[in-house]
């Protein structure tokens, strides 16, 4: 795979952060008309994706076999003009910010849990590959043993799902449980689409990280990543309140993973992340 693909595929994955964000709106607030759909919230989310995937190329670039040769070749040929895409970006990924401080609608409750979950899964991002440099390893919350699925599942789950849940809502709004089973199903379906990645890097990451692929290999990725999504389409249609449209995505995904190897075509993996965005679009149209 070419470093130009690799690195601007960034973009795929955004977009499919962006419609996650608005998926798992559209699962907590449905009786909410179209005019309010937070398209502004979403665009912003997806471009702090995009900010959070380069920066953590950049960290890995700055390590001996950090990247592979062509990723990294391209990073460098390229780094002045990502760095100044980078800037061009931070404006809009504050919009969630200040859309959520200028919500009148939320609680103090609300405010405290989203500002702890924001905390923690801000701080997950920037150590997620650690900080720059050989040292800044050590700080890699990856490369600890068998965490590194747990802690993609648990960003993705709070920034695409636990927030624009509560976006202009109240904790005791939600019925007991409906509030769990939204952030889970983003965890589940994240990290079962996750694991095909890790299924291909297995040889590449460090035996040290134990990532679920080094310890039960392909056939039992394979397996767990399919029971994720069955179970993520169950608490789907549980937090709907019985609405199998969403549950669609999440079946759909399944013969995906279910097919994942270590020699997959780069192009495979891109349609796992766009397998996200195909979610949201069928949410949106159908809901």
């Amino acid at each position: 795979m070419r470093g130009s693909r690799m690195l601007w595929s960034n973009a795929v994955i955004s977009v499919a952060a962006a419609g996650c964000v608005l998926r798992s709106w559209s699962l907590s607030h449905p009786a909410e008309s179209e005019a309010s759909v937070p398209w502004l919230f979403a665009t912003g989310i997806g471009t702090a994706t995009w900010l959070a995937y380069t920066w953590q190329r950049h960290v890995k670039s700055t390590r001996p076999n950090g990247l592979r040769s062509a990723h990294l070749v391209w990073l460098r040929a390229h780094k002045k003009t990502l760095t100044w895409v980078a800037v061009l970006l931070v404006p809009p990924a504050l919009a969630p910010l200040a859309q959520t401080a200028a919500t009148a609608e939320t609680t103090m409750s609300t405010a405290l849990l989203l500002f702890f979950g924001l905390c923690a899964a801000g701080l997950l991002t920037l150590l997620y590959a650690g900080l720059p440099g050989i040292r800044g390893v050590q700080l890699a919350l990856r490369r600890m043993p068998r965490l590194k699925l747990l802690w993609i599942g648990l960003t993705w789950s709070v920034i695409t799902a636990l927030w624009p849940a509560l976006l202009g809502a109240d904790i005791t709004s939600f019925e007991r449980g409906t509030l769990i089973l939204i952030a889970a199903e983003r965890a589940l379906v994240i990290m079962a689409l996750t694991l095909p990645f890790d299924l291909r890097d297995r040889n590449w990451d460090p035996a040290s990280m134990k990532t679920l692929p080094q310890l039960w290999g392909a056939k039992g990725t394979r397996i767990t990543a399919v029971a994720m999504l069955l179970a993520a389409a169950w608490a789907s249609t549980a937090a709907s309140g019985g609405n199998f449209a969403f549950a669609i995505g999440p079946l759909i995904m399944v013969p995906a993973v279910a097919c994942a190897h270590e020699r997959r075509s780069p192009w495979y993996f891109v349609m796992l992340d766009a397998a996200l965005v195909a979610d949201a679009a069928l949410v949106m149209a159908w809901v």
